[in-house]
């Protein structure tokens, strides 16, 4: 293959590219990046739902959002809206602000360095997929607030897609919240849209104003000509800390509609703002996007609001402020600016992956852009790049799912100190103890101002070059610096191309004489001259206007000269835009006409021939192209290579960089042509060939796909055993590419050949085609029975081809006289079965011709490959009768075969069931001594009892299933707080739910509507407890209340299912007032026998193997999590060695604890067991947590680290992998293992799936285990039953502490009864006598529904509630045969169990009915005590009331509560109206109304 030229262009390329080799790197999982944030310790990526936290150097990362559940991308459809920090001057963490598309649009606010949520507010963001959001945080008066602009509604564009804001945000635009709330704290602080949605590209803070750039959302949809504005936000009177809308102003770049990425600049108090301006025309043309700055001075302080654009506007003339573009490059998609040795610096992103670089002059026209970075796979650069603020030499790129760290400059492409000073690059300097150029840092001796100079060090730094016209028809160029020059190149670039080399040069100055007047354009000429030193050079572009009369008459009073870029020079863009874009319009007015350039997509290497067609070339002279790519940037102008006609002509593009260029025709000096897009794109790359395969004869539609493939000048089959093949020229489509595989019939069997594109003189190659010899037909057969429809059966050998239908063409011909007749068939379907294929074909005659089937011939046609295929021969029978014989022989051989192994298969069974018969002989005696003989060793003394505090204690009992209230409710208040002070709204809601008879109607109310559901119910049920938690006498008040009513509305239906479910709001209400009055009997009676179960239960599952992966135990209560197919183990005994670590200050230097473990345990239960052993010991834990903690087998030999999964683990069958054990290590008794810090993830810290297995493999039974394991050797036979006595030594080692429990909660310690339970069963009591209830048992089933059901047996299947410690799902498994044995003995039913009967329910057959025996009489000793006073009852309420008085944030439940109240409240005041006496309270609720409304502004609705 044929190198590429050599590209000098290339090698400042390669240089970047070497550059950043080494850089860094981070990949988001599963899903694209959404939003990104940047602070001085770390890098915050979010995406699909997930936010991740990275090191600053890329190095480490972890999820921080959510800590636990599903990965990145479920659920599908979560996108980032918003990622922002706030910083103080303190300098601590701070808090993250982070909003997503669920939830309406939620804002979280997490408290940091521990992402601890502390707020979530829904309708802050964008919920819409597309929808724009842009956001800042700032500071004020100690306060942080948020200013969000975001797109709530597509308006009247489109639909939805079930994300409905609700009608106060739907036309909202702007908002301005505090932090602490996420509220808008008025109406001031909500700025809505008017007519047309608003499409926000950033939000800044400058100046103590606001600022946020935007367009109409029509522009995008609609190509709307209107200009992107920026409307600034100011503060009328900054007491108040509100924000008005203080203007707008038109943003002028070009006239580009569109807006893509915003940047600030800050240098001390100035700023300026940077913007990417698109034309909304869609395609990607050479000036289609373009970059403008803007000085903040001119934009803060606007005076008009549009009213098409805001409410508050008015009919007012917006200001435009016009700006000339700054650089104007093709599929620019982000910016950042910075400043550098008091430069403006920009870092741009393509949207073809590239990280360009620009340096900025006084006049804010740029450089030359460079190359930085190219990401090989070409994705998007995010629309936000950010510098990395603890190293600015690095700076972060962003693209689909990846993040990169790259370097700033590429001073190493600079070779000499000139040449290094001269680029004027702020970041790259001269290390002159080194001798090169670099970065400040990378200089040894940087510190000393004598060892790297920069480009306040060049000699040109100040260098300028000065015009002149000192005579008629001359021009003299000087430099600002008198110096001998030793070169001056003086051209005429426009109007028409002119080079003058008769200039004089005198010393410091050059003479341009012109020998012929120029025709001006429009009175603007353009110049570009080049002057030379002995240690400088300098190239500069000067357009000079209305200097016509000054060059030609020495009138030069209004002439005037600017440096200007060589792309926009005497260029309206505006008009060049429109002009551009019909290039078949004749020009009437120049001399020659051009149609077309064809190709306008070629490679980086250029094109050797591209040709344009129009008219009238062969009469013009001086013809040539001129390509202008990024502003500031030198044109190329290249000279026509052949005229081949009138019509046509080719030129010859040279080698650029990837970029689109302008290119258009100059001939006769005359103007340039329209100027089409020629785009310049890297070479083609493929990324899959469908079919892989084709037959030997060719033919084959292949598809191709990949990248930039319309640059191809060839495609290419190669060949080794001959020349290559060129299958096609120049494909058309970019991403697609078909052809048809060329025939290689001198092959004779499979091979495998190159596919190639050939781009100039370069070989790209793609993939490999694999060649099969033609598919082999065998016969067909021919049914004709179906007159008129013909089946056509045709029988194929397999192969590995995998021929479709659509590609088979199947044609019959037959003999009409002297004629053939063809009949194709259509092609049904393939089957392929283990012996060969069958194509099956139909064909429906519609005549009544005869077929002479005589004369048929099928033929079978795939591409190139043709064949006639033969019918079934007439021979068949003749061998059938030859083979007959000799399959009868076969039959009786494998009769005689099958009765021999029969023979052997039965005496194995025979054996089989002697071993089955001693196994199960065996596990049966094992078991009945271990019932008889094993002791299990109960933990008498566990330290203190990790009790929860009565916060967490009664957020978990209250909101069992949502977990998001935790963190609202939690949060520390005060420890007094003046109830004067309260909000006046919240005081009056107060006040009203205060109004009995309001509240008991209200509740009913609610009741009867119908979306109101359970979940509603249990929620303003809980959020009722909250808000009368310090009014507990009035909430048991109201309980007996709506207790009474439930009891009307069950007593005509089934009393006996009174408070049976939790239904209704009474119910729940009856859980939380039961959950607050008997915590202290919980915590000081129940809760150290209720701990020790826990334990114990613990301590016994965890003496016998535990599966890993599926957790089932060999030792447990529950049938369904025994582990069955366990084999032998031992306990092995070993010294672990715990280290002191600083962050276990109380413990010892050192320590060595003897730790009994399995033989069978893998290293992750051994880590389990060891921490548990040293918190037995110690009283307290060790300082790490198990993820954080190895293992290392500590011997004479060497020190080895023990891991669940390493290159020993062993593989099973169908690639299971194995767990590594202690019996796996062949660690024996008296081992020492060390627990050591863990430096580095391991595989033991992630979530084993079904490639791992333990004990037993996933998803299998007995014989599948039995299978996996077969390359060990014979394995023993198991059957569940034979370990149900497990159940059973489980539950007798148990046995005292359940039994200790359970008395625990149905005694009556010193004779008295809680006063909650006697307070409730004589409430329970009273009210059966009243309704002339006289059956016993409704009142025991009551009372039994009120208490144990409803909160006893949630407590014991849920320890968490109580204790800090984390509920597996075995010990769940466990306690709920604990919590269904508790129950039983509160039922009246009689219950009668067979031996079929669940294990759990046999489990504990024998003790239910002495279990019931006692709680009948705890229900008598109960009714027996002498009854409560009512001043007994509201003093023990007094006094649990006092005890929670500040623990919950009562404004946040006042404001649920308000919530379901406006939600309703149409129906609540129809409700009250039909009601007598509640005129007061009407009026009440009605100021609450009004109050809410006019602090919220219908926020809350």
């Amino acid at each position: 293959m044929a190198a590429p030229p050599a590209l000098s262009w290339a090698l400042p390329l390669l240089a970047a590219l070497a550059g950043v080799g080494g850089h860094r790197s981070f990949e988001l999982p599963g899903a694209p990046i959404d939003n990104i944030e940047v602070s001085g310790r770390f890098v915050l990526v979010a995406g699909g739902g997930c936010l991740y936290e990275v090191r600053s150097d890329l190095s480490r990362s972890r999820r921080v959002v959510p800590p636990g559940g599903p990965g990145c991308g479920e659920p599908s459809g979560v996108r980032s809206k918003l990622l922002l920090l706030t910083h103080t001057e303190a300098g601590d963490d701070g808090e993250l602000l982070a909003g997503w598309t669920q939830g309406q649009g939620s804002c979280e606010v997490w408290r940091l360095p521990d992402y601890r949520l502390v707020l979530n507010r829904t309708e802050v963001v964008s919920c819409l997929p597309r929808g724009s959001t842009a956001g800042v945080v700032f500071q004020q008066a100690d306060d942080w607030y948020l200013a969000v602009a975001a797109t709530y509604s597509n308006g009247r564009r489109g639909p939805l897609a079930g994300c409905e804001p609700s009608e106060s945000s739907e036309t909202a635009a702007i908002t301005v919240r505090p932090i602490k709330t996420l509220e808008p704290r008025g109406e001031w602080d909500i700025i809505k849209y008017n007519m047309e949605p608003l499409h926000f590209v950033d939000a800044l803070w400058w100046g103590g104003r606001l600022f946020f750039p935007y367009y109409r959302l029509k522009a995008k949809l609609e190509k709307d000509p209107e200009l992107p504005s920026m409307v600034v936000m100011h503060q009328p009177h900054r007491s108040e800390h509100s924000f008005d809308l203080q203007g707008q102003v038109y943003l002028d770049c070009g006239c580009r509609s569109l807006l893509i990425s915003s940047s600030l600049i800050r240098q001390e108090e100035r700023g300026w703002w940077v913007g990417v301006f698109h034309h909304n025309h869609g395609d990607r043309a050479w000036d289609s996007t373009a970059v403008c700055v803007f000085r903040m001075e001119e934009l803060q302080d606007p005076t008009c609001v549009y009213i098409t654009h805001f409410y508050t506007g008015t009919n007012c003339k917006v200001q435009s402020i016009k700006k000339s573009p700054t650089l104007i490059h093709s599929g620019l998609v982000a910016v950042y600016g910075t400043v550098v040795l008091n430069q403006i610096v920009l870092f741009l992103g393509t949207d073809d992956g590239q990280l360009l670089k620009a340096v900025l002059n006084e006049d804010m026209k740029s450089n030359c852009p460079e190359i930085l970075y190219e990401i090989e796979e070409e994705t998007s650069i995010f629309p936000k790049l950010r510098l990395d603020p603890v190293d600015s030499n690095y700076i972060y790129l962003f693209s689909a799912n990846k993040v990169r760290r790259i370097p700033v400059a590429n001073c190493g492409r600079y070779v000499s100190e000139q040449e290094c000073l001269s680029a004027k690059d702020p970041y790259c300097g001269w290390c002159s103890l080194n001798q090169r150029c670099t970065l400040k840092e990378n200089c040894t001796r940087s510190n000393s101002t004598k060892g790297w100079f920069n480009i306040s060090h060049a000699p040109d730094k100040d260098l300028k070059i000065l015009l002149r016209f000192p005579a008629r028809n001359q021009i003299s160029v000087s430099a600002s610096i008198s110096k001998t020059l030793t070169s001056c190149i003086i051209k005429i670039v426009k109007p028409i191309e002119m080079p003058h080399e008769n200039v004089v040069l005198k010393n410091s100055s050059c003479v341009c004489n012109l020998a012929t007047a120029v025709i001006l354009d429009h009175d603007c000429l353009v110049l570009e001259t080049s002057l030379s030193s002995s240690s400088w050079n300098i190239t500069e572009t000067f357009q000079l206007e209305n200097c016509s009369r000054c060059i030609h008459d020495g009138e030069c009073a209004s002439c005037k000269w600017t440096p200007v870029s060589p792309a926009t020079a005497c260029q309206d863009i505006c008009s060049v835009q429109n002009a551009s874009k019909d290039i078949t319009t004749a020009q009437k007015s120049e001399h020659i006409n051009i149609h077309s350039i064809e190709p306008l997509w070629i490679s980086t290497l250029g094109k050797s021939e591209i040709t344009v067609k129009g008219e009238n070339f062969t009469h013009a002279s001086g013809i040539k192209l001129i390509l202008t790519g990024s502003s500031g940037c030198k044109q190329e102008i290249i000279k026509v290579r052949n005229v081949i006609n009138d019509t046509q002509m080719t030129f010859a593009l040279p080698p650029m960089r990837k970029e689109a260029k302008s290119v258009c025709i100059q001939a006769d000096g005359r103007k340039c042509s329209p100027p089409v897009t020629l785009h310049y794109v890297s070479l083609p790359a493929c990324f899959g060939i469908t079919p892989n395969t084709s037959w030997i004869s060719g033919g084959r539609k292949i598809t191709t796909t990949g990248r930039n493939l319309n640059v191809v000048d060839k495609v290419i089959i190669s060949d080794d055993q001959r020349s290559n093949l060129t299958i096609s020229e120049y494909p058309q489509n970019k991403s697609e590419y078909h052809y048809l595989s060329p025939s290689l019939s001198h092959a004779t069997e499979g091979k495998v050949v190159d596919m190639i594109f050939k781009v100039e003189t370069t070989f790209v190659p793609c993939v490999k085609l694999h060649y099969h010899p033609d598919p082999v037909f065998i016969n067909y057969q021919l049914h004709t029975e179906l007159d008129p429809d013909l089946e056509l059966k045709i029988y194929k050998e397999n192969d590995n081809l995998n021929i479709s239908k659509t590609e088979v063409e199947v044609y019959l011909s037959y003999m009409n006289g002297s004629q053939a007749v063809k009949i194709h068939f259509s092609v049904q379907n393939i089957t392929e079965k283990p012996d060969r294929s069958t194509i099956l074909c139909k064909f429906k005659r519609e005549g009544t011709e005869k077929i002479d089937f005589s004369t048929v011939k099928v033929f079978v046609k795939l591409g190139n490959f043709e064949l006639e295929v033969k019918p079934t021969s007439s021979y068949i029978y003749l061998y059938v009768l030859i083979l007959l014989p000799i399959v009868v022989g076969v039959i009786i051989v494998a009769f005689i075969v099958t009765r021999y192994k029969s023979k052997e298969l039965t005496r194995k069974q025979s054996q089989q069931l002697e071993l089955l018969e001693y196994e199960i002989r065996k596990e049966i005696r094992e078991g009945f001594a271990e019932l008889q003989m094993d002791e299990l060793d109960v933990v008498d003394s566990f330290g203190t009892v990790p009790f929860l505090d009565y916060k967490h204690f009664a957020i978990r009992t209250f909101f069992p299933e949502s977990g998001g209230f935790a963190s609202i409710f939690s949060e520390d208040m005060p420890q007094s707080r003046d109830q004067t002070r309260k909000d006046e709204s919240f005081n009056m809601l107060h006040a009203l739910i205060c109004n009995k008879n309001f509240l008991v109607t209200l509740i009913h109310t609610l009741e009867k509507q119908k979306n109101f559901s359970v979940k509603d119910r249990c929620l303003f049920a809980s959020f009722l407890t909250i808000a009368l938690q310090t009014k507990l006498v009035y909430l048991t008040h109201i309980l007996e209340v709506l207790t009474k009513d439930l009891m009307e509305q069950s007593s005509n239906v089934q009393p006996k299912l009174l408070l049976r479910r939790t239904e209704s709001v009474v119910e729940k209400l009856l859980t939380n007032w039961m959950s607050v009055c008997l915590s202290g009997f919980l915590r000081e009676t129940i809760g150290e026998p209720f701990y020790l179960l826990v334990t114990t239960l613990n301590q016994k599952i965890n003496k016998g193997p535990v599966d890993a992966i599926t957790c089932k135990a060999l030792y447990t209560l529950n049938e369904d999590w025994l582990l069955w197919q366990v084999s032998e183990f031992k306990t092995v005994t070993v010294n672990v060695i715990f280290e002191k670590i600083p962050e276990n200050e109380s413990g010892d230097v050192c320590q060595t604890i003897q730790v009994n473990v399995l033989d069978c345990d893998t290293i992750g239960q051994t880590k389990e067991k060891s921490l548990q052993a040293f918190l037995n010991k110690n009283g307290f834990p060790y300082g790490l947590q198990l993820d954080e903690i190895g293992l290392e087998l500590v011997s004479e030999e060497q020190q080895r680290e023990l891991l669940d999964i390493d290159g020993s683990s062993e593989m099973m069958e169908d690639g299971i992998r194995k767990l590594n054990t202690i019996a796996h290590y062949k660690i024996a008794n008296g081992a020492t293992i060390k627990v050591l810090k863990k430096k580095t993830n391991t595989q033991s810290d992630v979530d084993y799936s079904d490639e791992h297995c333990h004990l037993i493999l996933p998803d299998s039974e007995a014989n599948k285990d039995m299978k996996g394991s077969g390359h060990k050797g014979k394995q023993k036979f198991k059957v569940k039953e034979m370990y149900l006595t497990k159940l059973l030594s489980t539950k007798v080692a148990i046995h005292s502490v359940v039994e200790n429990l359970f008395r625990s909660i149905w005694s009556l310690p010193n004779n008295k009864a809680p006063v909650a339970i006697k307070y409730f069963f004589d409430f329970l009591d009273a009210q059966a006598e009243s309704k002339r209830i006289t059956d016993p048992d409704v009142v025991h089933i009551w009372k039994t529904n009120s208490l144990p059901l409803r909160f006893w047996v949630n407590i014991l299947k849920n320890p968490q509630f109580v204790f800090d410690v984390k509920k597996t799902s075995h010990i769940d498994g466990c306690l709920s045969v604990i919590a269904q044995a508790f129950m039983d003995a509160f039922s009246l039913a009689e219950q009668t169990m067979g031996k079929e009967a669940p294990t759990n329910k046999l489990l504990y057959a024998k003790d239910i009915p002495l279990y019931k025996k006692e709680v009948k009489a705890y229900y008598k000793a109960i009714r027996d005590l002498p009854p409560l006073t009512t001043s007994e009852v509201e003093e023990f309420l007094t006094q649990e009331s006092k005890k929670h008085e500040n623990e919950f944030n009562e404004e946040v439940a006042l404001m649920e509560i308000y919530r379901y109240i406006v939600k309703y409240y149409d129906e609540i005041v129809s409700k009250l109206e039909r009601e007598r006496g509640f005129e007061e309270v009407q009026k009440q609720l009605q100021q609450v109304k009004a109050l809410f409304d006019e602090k919220k502004k219908c926020k809350w609705v």
